[in-house]
């Protein structure tokens, strides 16, 4: 039955997967998943109220750098990689190597851990040169026998269809999933758009506290200082409410902003990683989470999606994890301010979590 499968051509439409197909869902989850054991690099994505797109390179590579038609993934540090569109379809994975089974590298984040981590970074948050935030990250692991990566990328797409959703996989990276509502940028033609995504509580008709627009803040403010100096023209809206999953909530301001296509780059080495996922003053943030790094972040908090020669579809990967052959693990992580208080910061990474975790434990 697996043979006759494989023959079987993906239905497509316009480069688009047709996911309505009743040979689809068998067809696509057998076809990603045993991409994600080879040794080949691939995206299968799903923009924001969109149908899901393939994108892999017929030779299974990626390519350094940003430039060209595909799918770029850039970790936390800068590596910066980018899948070409050659295949808008999943190839048999047996005209591509067998990747060696991996595990993770280091130990996931025990509460031990994260109190030692955060009693020393918010130590840099008083005094007299202190830090006006820092970002603090966990991972948890959770065991996952027979999990599907692309069956769980379909049940994201069903139920957090406003979020960009995405499979991404390669040799270096490894196979994730991620589910984020944060922009770094979108262009269409001169027409950008980007938004400050920070502040997170749990669902409430209640106002917001200090601490979360203290935090909101000045990340909006890195935002306009990064596009000032490019922007021909510059509307803001915000900060407001939006949901995020069931119980978990944000402030959000959104900028719109003219200006020439060629400013992407530069674009791009101002604005990752921003203060919603380092800290600020942003440039020592970046320094002290450097020195004093809280995880491995690899992929966490850095930023995948879509370019082209005419639009741009970029995403901070967040509420995402990491596949395992036995296990999946999660990553989160939450701005510590001054005036924070330890077991209301690990209960907002448990809720951050939990949009990966009913993938694994219904």
């Amino acid at each position: 039955m697996g043979a006759k499968t494989e023959s079987r051509k993906c239905p497509c439409k316009n480069g688009r997967l047709v996911l309505d197909s009743s040979v689809m869902p068998i067809l696509l989850q057998e076809r990603t998943d045993a991409l994600c054991r080879r040794q080949c690099a691939f995206a299968l994505y799903a923009l924001p109220g969109e149908e899901m797109r393939f994108c892999m390179q017929k030779d299974g590579g990626m390519h350094s750098g940003s430039e060209g038609e595909g799918f770029v993934i850039a970790t936390y540090n800068g590596e910066l990689g980018i899948i070409r569109s050659e295949l808008s379809e999943p190839p048999e994975a047996s005209a591509y190597a067998i990747l060696p089974p991996r595990k993770p590298q280091e130990e996931e984040t025990t509460r031990c851990e994260y109190h030692r981590l955060f009693e020393l970074y918010t130590a840099q948050l008083h005094g007299e040169h202190a830090l006006g935030k820092l970002v603090l990250a966990r991972t948890e692991d959770v065991p996952a026998p027979d999990f599907s990566p692309t069956r769980a990328l379909q049940t994201l797409c069903n139920t957090n269809p406003n979020a960009f959703n995405a499979l991404f996989h390669s040799p270096e990276h490894g196979t994730w999933l991620c589910s984020t509502p944060e922009l770094l940028l979108q262009r269409q033609g001169t027409e950008w758009h980007t938004m400050a995504l920070a502040g997170s509580r749990v669902a409430t008709q209640e106002p917001w506290d200090a601490k979360n627009i203290n935090e909101h803040a000045p990340v909006a403010q890195h935002i306009r200082e990064c596009i000032a100096p490019i922007a021909d023209t510059l509307h803001e809206h915000g900060p407001y409410t939006v949901s995020a999953g069931r119980m978990l909530e944000h402030l959000r301001t959104d900028f719109s902003f003219t200006a020439a296509a060629k400013h992407l780059p530069e674009l791009l080495q101002a604005l990752p990683p921003t203060p919603a996922v380092s800290g600020f003053p942003a440039v020592r943030a970046r320094a002290f989470l450097a020195a004093h790094p809280d995880i491995n972040r690899s992929c966490y908090a850095g930023y995948i999606g879509p370019v082209s020669k005419n639009s741009t579809h970029l995403y901070v990967t967040l509420r995402c994890m990491q596949v395992f052959p036995s296990l999946c693990r999660l990553y989160a992580g939450g701005g510590l301010m001054p005036d924070s208080v330890e077991a209301n910061e690990w209960a907002e990474t448990v809720l951050k979590m939990q949009n990966m975790l009913r993938l694994i434990i219904p």
